[in-house]
């Protein structure tokens, strides 16, 4: 988690303009462990920005993006967006459709880095970023599928 002085810093140094409504949005995402939406960002800073609409919200995260501060993880139905630039392993629900980073050990670091690097090194391609997701059912909604409160996956 980064406090509010840390992350005026760190948007400095990648020479992001800092206005409240930018900050307020940064600190949503990078101090987020949940990948949060576009919505879900619009709903965490409304309260201290009314008048903030999603279009503000939507320019922030190109910013953000471009700057390599977060991520876009695309999916079918909406985008998150991704605080954590260190390679790891994403899991994704695909009931509720939470994301979250899992909890590994320093080991599953090397072998994203060291996969990325094989590609690189064996390929002519450019590796910019790379995404490594596991889907299956988060721990609230396989107890709910246990409780027969979802349909089959």
């Amino acid at each position: 988690m980064l406090n509010q002085q840390e992350l005026v810093e760190r948007m400095r140094e990648w020479a992001v303009r800092v206005t409240p409504q930018r900050l307020a949005i940064a600190e949503v995402v990078l101090n987020s462990t949940d990948h949060p939406t576009v919505q879900q960002i619009y709903e965490r800073v409304k309260g201290h920005f009314p008048s903030m609409t999603l279009a503000t919200i939507y320019s922030t995260l190109g910013v953000l993006q471009k700057s390599g501060l977060i991520q876009e993880l695309p999916f079918q139905k909406q985008s998150r967006y991704e605080p954590n630039m260190e390679p790891h392993v994403n899991l994704v629900c695909i009931e509720c459709e939470n994301v979250i980073d899992a909890d590994t050990d320093p080991a599953v670091h090397d072998v994203v880095l060291g996969l990325r690097k094989q590609i690189a090194d064996n390929s002519d391609f450019e590796v910019a970023w790379q995404r490594v997701d596991f889907y299956g059912l988060c721990p609230r909604c396989s107890e709910a599928k246990k409780r027969g409160q979802l349909s089959e996956v």
